[in-house]
């Protein structure tokens, strides 16, 4: 009489302990790709990954008219950049609107006249057109000298294994160029409430 109550019972108590095991036992295999989001932090991905308002662009193309700059110190007032196809090149995509003060330098892209769009094809006369994003990102070193997104810039780093080239040596002499027919659909910064720029 026992014995068709407790088999149930038991049955219930065998499924539960294979389950526990399954969500607390070992974990299974990790998937080992270097295109995995999670890998970086969200600052990071804020900063240089895509958005669903970004245009996939050709730097190859990048003939049109721009603009020579130096920069004197970093930040140079670049909140966000995108990479072309195939992860070469980069565009820049947010730009502080505005100099607060003579010298500001997160207000020298600005005043430099560099446009949301514009592509890097040099910096200090080394060709980077058809570089690999990860390498310009690292000479221009824009992303470290900014302390909000120091931290995740660290640990992109370590995941990354190292720079891939070292900062160029400042002023920096950076050439952007447009390409013809490309139309910037990204967010326009807004002055937030501290002094700081949000969409």
């Amino acid at each position: 009489m026992a014995c068709p109550v407790l088999l149930p019972v038991l049955g219930v108590v065998a499924a539960v302990y294979t389950a526990s095991l399954a969500f607390v036992g070992t974990p299974q295999q990790q998937l080992r790709t270097s295109r995995v989001p999670c890998r970086v932090s969200a600052e990071y991905l804020e900063r240089c990954g895509p958005k669903d308002s970004d245009v996939p662009f050709d730097p190859a193309q990048a003939s049109g008219p721009g603009a020579a700059v130096e920069f004197k110190k970093r930040p140079f007032g670049i909140l966000r950049w995108q990479p072309g196809q195939g992860m070469k090149g980069a565009m820049a995509m947010e730009i502080i609107p505005k100099s607060r003060y003579p010298g500001d330098p997160q207000g020298q892209a600005f005043a430099s006249g560099v446009q949301s769009g514009w592509v890097v094809t040099s910096i200090n006369g080394q060709n980077v057109q058809n570089e690999d994003f990860g390498k310009i990102m690292d000479l221009l070193d824009d992303e470290v000298a900014d302390p909000r997104f120091s931290k995740s810039t660290a640990l992109a780093l370590e995941k990354q294994g190292g720079r891939l080239a070292e900062p160029a040596a400042a002023p920096l002499q950076v050439q952007f160029n447009s390409i013809p027919g490309y139309v910037y659909k990204g967010a326009q910064l807004k002055e937030d409430g501290q002094d700081g720029f949000a969409r």
